[in-house]
């Protein structure tokens, strides 16, 4: 008799294999599945339910049979820890949209926060970025996280936008009137090192900053300030090779 499952509670949110001449699929919870791929949370999570099928869509069950032969166990739980590990996840339209959309914000929040044109420092947009993935033909993975491709994918811009994360480092000094007041201002740009109060009352430090920030940076500083503030860019200590 064939075994089957109530194709009502099917979601068409699948993970599926094809090996041995043989179709096993999982109903899953597409969320909770892919953060099990990763190596996050638990089986159980993952799952919609605990059983493994030949056909979801048909709700004809994978025989144990073929399980035991594929898979060297009919634990249904196991065998559908290797299905989302190593077989593909297909997941609804509207599932793969809203985090192909997630993915693709993360990735650019990722390069404009510290990204910019390597030809001109200019800081890189949102909305120029979103272009020049499109340009160089970038497919986004949706089912890696974003931290695990942003490499490569900033390697595949290189042709049609060359990108650097330079940092520099500014030497600021503030007076008193302003210094406590632009204390969080400039801590948010970058990070503080060397910092001191000095006598007079005047605030100094160094700020570590993304290089395609700087020329911002420092107008908005002036603009706060009205001019009365220093600003000197670090400038990089070249070694000298010792004479042999």
């Amino acid at each position: 008799m064939r075994q089957t499952y109530d194709k009502e509670k099917v979601s068409l949110n699948l993970a599926r294999i094809k090996t041995h001449g043989e179709n096993f699929e999982i109903v899953i919870d597409p969320d909770n599945a892919v953060k099990f791929r990763h190596g996050e949370g638990n089986i159980r999570d993952a799952l919609k339910s605990e059983k493994v099928f030949k056909d979801a869509e048909k709700g004809d069950l994978a025989s144990e049979h073929h399980m035991q032969e594929v898979f060297q166990t009919t634990d249904t739980l196991k065998v559908a820890e290797k299905i989302i590990k190593e077989g593909s996840i297909q997941v609804s339209d509207e599932y793969r949209d809203n985090l192909k959309n997630e993915r693709k914000k993360q990735i650019l929040e990722m390069i404009t926060k510290d990204g910019a044109d390597a030809n001109t420092g200019v800081p890189v947009t949102a909305n120029r970025l979103s272009n020049a993935l499109r340009e160089a033909g970038i497919n986004i993975d949706i089912f890696r996280k974003a931290e695990d491709q942003i490499k490569e994918i900033i390697e595949k811009l290189r042709p049609v936008l060359s990108l650097t994360f330079e940092k520099k480092v500014l030497n600021i000094r503030i007076p008193s009137n302003n210094a406590a007041k632009l204390y969080g201002f400039v801590d948010s740009h970058g990070n503080i090192a060397d910092q001191a109060w000095l006598s007079d009352g005047s605030w100094s430090c160094k700020l570590e900053i993304s290089a395609g920030l700087v020329t911002k940076f420092v107008d908005e500083l002036k603009s706060k300030t009205r001019g009365d503030v220093e600003i000197e860019i670090e400038k990089k200590q070249i070694a000298k090779q010792k004479k042999q």
